[in-house]
């Protein structure tokens, strides 16, 4: 027969002292009273969470786990102890039954803020951007003024592709911590993505006035100049960031790529002496290797600029893995596969919006001065690269309890989910279009896999391919700091193969869409652009605009790394460049397959 449980308030007042003894450190003791009171009451939820604390404090996580697991049973009820096994389990690196405990703790209270904070920052580190932002607003709806609910909720509606909802939090956030540099960054970084270059560019030479020494902020401005397009206010901002900073490989790179041949020796033989070094981190020797490599090219020192990339491409493998082709393959296929030609014949709906113009190829094939020729038309907008087709297919909703993903979704579509994409793409390409624009030039080269999509969302829109000697774009991806998802860029084969991938797919494309596309020869526009830019204007359907021709002296912005080419009048110094690398050609060369034409 066993000894009845302790009495409630006898039962408290034991927590009490044990909880006591663990505050003071005495936690050998603390054990001896936990595990004595748990023979004596094992179905007691407090003492089971009691003992998962000490185990935690202990360094004994799965001891934790299976007295958190017990407290929780025991108690079905508290909201508050599937919460904390929720969090037990995410910082276990468990976030999938995380979630469900999260989804307890939210249905036993719903008013539970912290329920809905840490469900969405668990969705939010599974790269559940979409889904995080239900449960982060209505947690700040919760716990208005929160800093940490602000943080979190503006860094998933920026990554989400909603800088206009992010801005205000970081406003708020800054009003919040005045002073504080990484808030301030981050709320100059949204103003960018939303176009707002001026206003970031005074926000970040206000907090100068107040904390020159900072190398964050300078360095900030540097780029936010370029984005602007004054190359000698950069080329100072990021001086002013390396004399704070010497040897800080980003402001180094920078100063570099902005004047590449022009660079000065000083600055040429700092990046070569980092470079030597065998201790220099790979995210900063990369920085460096393709920087250097393109003053090298400037300089006509061809071997070492290759040598240079070589470096800095060897370093990006070590830091993002390598290339995996057969994946990229089968994303092509898959596409392929679901966007066939009875899909469009069966389609309905979608936007009867005219105004959207796709200009798609591969990197360095000429998209951003085939936008800048459009957008300088009186009656069209360039929106540059924006990021929300991308965005708009990774989040694309199945319907209730299925699980496809991208492009397997497109069969299984939730109801009114292509509505809201349409209506959420319309918002970005418009946001700094003028009223009377009559077309909207979106220039991410990368939606060439995303076409089938477009189709469905605009059925009226126009769509640019450019294209260009696979050789000349190979150099010129190789030699490119791109970003870190781009595993392709690493290596010459890489690029080849996915060159065969692009001309794959859009070949499709042009076989089902209902969608014009018009091919456009990089070397034909740059040898004798005023033909080509009338044919690519009558094709998006506008009159001949002689602005056209001067793009270059545009004061838009332009945020690629194309940006000082398109501030240039047309010439054709890059055509035929590879051939200063033909030493090196033959991986590209390899796996290039001849570049096909139109049947």
């Amino acid at each position: 027969m066993t000894d009845a449980p302790p009495h409630p308030a006898a039962l408290a007042t034991r927590l009490d002292h044990l909880a006591a003894l663990m505050q003071r450190g005495a936690l050998a003791d603390a054990e001896r009273g936990l595990r004595q009171l748990l023979a004596e009451a094992p179905a007691v939820a407090a003492a089971h969470k009691a003992m998962a604390t000490l185990a935690l404090r202990t360094g004994r996580h799965p001891l934790a786990l299976e007295h958190m697991h017990q407290a929780a049973a025991l108690a079905p009820e508290s909201a508050s102890l599937q919460c904390e096994l929720g969090c037990l389990l995410a910082h276990q690196g468990q976030p999938l039954p995380a979630l469900d405990y999260f989804r307890r703790t939210i249905d036993l209270q719903p008013a539970f803020a912290d329920g809905w904070y840490f469900l969405g920052i668990t969705l939010a580190r599974l790269n559940r951007d979409e889904e995080a932002l239900l449960p982060l607003r209505r947690a700040m709806a919760l716990a208005p003024g929160q800093p940490r609910q602000l943080e979190s909720l503006a860094q998933v509606e920026f990554r989400a592709g909603f800088p206009d909802d992010a801005l205000p939090l970081w406003q708020e956030l800054l009003r919040l911590r005045p002073g504080h540099d990484e808030t301030l960054l981050k709320l100059g970084e949204t103003l960018g993505r939303l176009g707002h270059n001026l206003q970031a560019r005074q926000l970040y030479v206000d907090a100068l006035e107040q904390r020159p020494g900072s190398a964050d902020l300078w360095m900030a401005l540097a780029q936010c100049e370029e984005d602007i397009g004054d190359r000698d206010a950069a080329a100072s901002a990021y001086e002013r960031a390396l004399a704070l900073r010497p040897d800080w490989a980003f402001p180094l790179s920078g100063v570099l790529g902005l004047l590449r041949g022009k660079a000065p020796e000083p600055r040429v033989a700092q990046a070569k002496a980092l470079q030597a070094r065998a201790d220099l981190p790979d995210p900063d020797r990369a920085l460096i290797g393709y920087e250097l490599g393109k003053v090298l090219d400037g300089r006509g020192e061809y071997a070492a600029a290759m040598a240079s990339w070589d470096d800095a491409n060897a370093a990006r493998r070590r830091m993002i893995g390598e290339f995996d082709l057969p994946a990229q393959q089968q994303r092509v296929a898959q596409t392929m596969a679901v966007f066939d030609r009875p899909l469009f014949e069966q389609a309905s709906g979608g936007s009867p919006d005219e105004r959207p113009v796709f200009v798609v190829g591969m990197p360095r094939s000429g998209t951003t001065l085939t936008e800048q020729i459009i957008g300088s038309h009186a009656q069209a907008h360039g929106c540059g690269e924006l990021p929300d087709m991308s965005l708009i297919a990774h989040n694309l909703p199945a319907r209730d309890g299925s699980p496809q993903q991208w492009p397997n979704v497109i069969r299984d579509l939730h109801p009114g989910a292509l509505e809201q994409a349409i209506q959420r793409y319309l918002t970005a390409s418009t946001r700094h279009a003028p009223a009377g624009a009559l077309r909207l030039v979106d220039k991410a080269p990368m939606n060439f896999h995303l076409l089938g999509l477009v189709a469905l969302m605009f059925p009226r829109a126009r769509v640019v391919w450019c294209r260009r000697d696979p050789r000349d774009i190979a150099v010129s991806i190789y030699g490119e700091n791109f970003s870190l998802s781009e595993r392709f860029a690493t290596r010459l084969e890489g690029i080849g193969h996915s060159i065969n991938l692009q001309n794959q797919l859009m070949r499709h494309w042009q076989k089902v869409l209902p969608l014009p596309i018009l091919e456009l020869d990089y070397e034909q526009l740059v040898s004798d652009i005023e033909p080509q830019a009338r044919r690519l204007l009558e094709f998006t359907g506008l009159p001949w605009d002689p602005d056209c021709l001067r793009f270059h002296q545009s004061e838009r912005g332009v945020q690629t790394p194309s940006r000082w080419q398109v501030r240039q009048p047309v010439h054709t110094r890059s055509v035929g460049r590879w051939k200063n690398y033909a030493f090196a050609m033959a991986p590209l060369m390899d796996v290039l397959e001849p570049r096909p034409r139109a049947d």
